[in-house]
């Protein structure tokens, strides 16, 4: 199976054009998280006969929509879903803002792990809850969950609910079954709800895997999904839940349709069910590549540039960057400067020592980046 890389220039892409636009032609982007890789072959005929068709009136998610995806979920995480389990959406952060209004109240407050993905915050603040900080620790080079400091917080304040990034972005952990049984556990003895962010699942490199949130069996557990990261489709926005708490289901529901939101993308929807049915020897002939791109990354930061701190990435296609030890105010700045290398801020992620780097570009671009960031390097060492 073939993976093709695209130049996306002059395509009105947001990684490319709109940081060259403000930036200059010279600068090269490696931040937002999608994929400079073609699409499966088979969403591509999918989508050529729906155009040929000629109508793109009203649609709905059908019967084989709803069991592409609890197959999915059965054959690729071990965990059988019952398909009235499944919620509808625009995409994992448009539901998450719905689910924040249902579930909690203005004012109340939610935890997050920092360095986290950036619209965790914007979606708890946008909201008028307030975030409460359970941030992420390093042990034997490793992120884990810092569950000492969360029980002291569950016990101490009234927290409603947990975003957890699962694996998490920026800093590539796919959450052990025992870390999530703790959390679980931890959450179930103070009545606090999770919502598990769970759209990077299927990018997980060997030895490691994925184990989704629901397997802890945790009755206030909701998992948000989408094709979008696994199967370079997040323009076409479209996602999904499973909430096995039929409350929840329905407080959800009753906002969807509040919003007028029931109706789906054409495309987002094919995109999906193709994705699920047809396309899986397509992401297993990613995941290599991008296993190749992530061991020459991590490698050639770790041999060339020392004093940057990066932990080895189990799953996504983004690496984490700590700079603390170059002495920089802010190194996305100067790596933009300095390299004319775009990567995502720390700072946006609550960490601004750090920056994000996305792997997930043609081996000869990933080289240029990592070079240019080396010389940049240089001049501070």
């Amino acid at each position: 199976m073939c993976i093709e890389y695209v130049d996306r220039s002059h395509s009105d892409c947001v990684k490319y054009d709109a940081i060259r636009a403000r930036y200059g032609d010279d600068v090269l982007p490696a931040w937002i998280a999608d994929m400079d890789v073609k699409v499966c072959s088979s969403i591509l005929e999918a989508f050529r006969k729906r155009i040929e068709h000629g109508v793109f009136g009203y649609t709905f998610r059908s019967n084989e929509y709803y069991e592409a995806i609890a197959r999915w979920y059965g054959k690729k995480h071990g965990f059988s879903v019952e398909k009235s389990w499944i919620i509808d959406g625009p995409g994992v952060m448009p539901m998450m803002a719905l689910l924040i209004n249902v579930l909690t109240e203005p004012g109340d407050e939610v935890v997050i792990q920092p360095p986290v993905y950036p619209p965790f915050f914007n979606v708890v603040k946008r909201n008028r809850r307030r975030i409460v900080e359970n941030r992420l620790k390093r042990v034997d080079g490793r992120y884990v969950m810092d569950l000492e400091d969360l029980e002291r917080t569950l016990a101490s304040r009234k927290i409603k609910l947990i975003i957890l990034s699962n694996p998490h972005n920026p800093v590539g952990r796919a959450w052990a079954y025992e870390e999530l049984k703790e959390l679980a556990q931890l959450c179930s003895k103070y009545g606090t709800i999770v919502i598990s962010d769970e759209i990077h699942a299927d990018i997980v490199y060997e030895p490691f895997q994925f184990t989704t949130m629901l397997k802890t069996n945790f009755e206030n557990v909701i998992v948000l999904n989408s094709a979008g990261k696994s199967f370079n489709v997040p323009g076409l926005t479209n996602g999904y839940g499973i909430v096995p708490n039929e409350k929840f289901r329905r407080l959800y529901i009753e906002a969807l349709e509040a919003f007028e939101l029931t109706t789906p993308n054409i495309f987002g929807a094919l995109a999906l069910q193709v994705a699920y049915t047809e396309c899986e020897e397509w992401l297993r002939a990613l995941l290599e590549r991008l296993h190749q791109n992530r061991d020459f990354a991590y490698n050639f930061t770790r041999e060339n540039m020392p004093l940057i701190d990066v932990p080895l990435p189990e799953a996504t296609f983004l690496m984490w960057l700590d700079c603390s030890n170059l002495g920089l105010e802010n190194p996305q700045k100067f790596f933009l400067e300095k390299a004319r290398v775009y990567l995502n801020s720390g700072a946006d992620f609550g960490e601004p020592k750090g920056v994000r780097l996305n792997f997930a570009c043609c081996p000869e671009n990933l080289e240029k980046i990592l070079t240019s960031l080396k010389r940049a390097y240089d001049l501070v060492t």
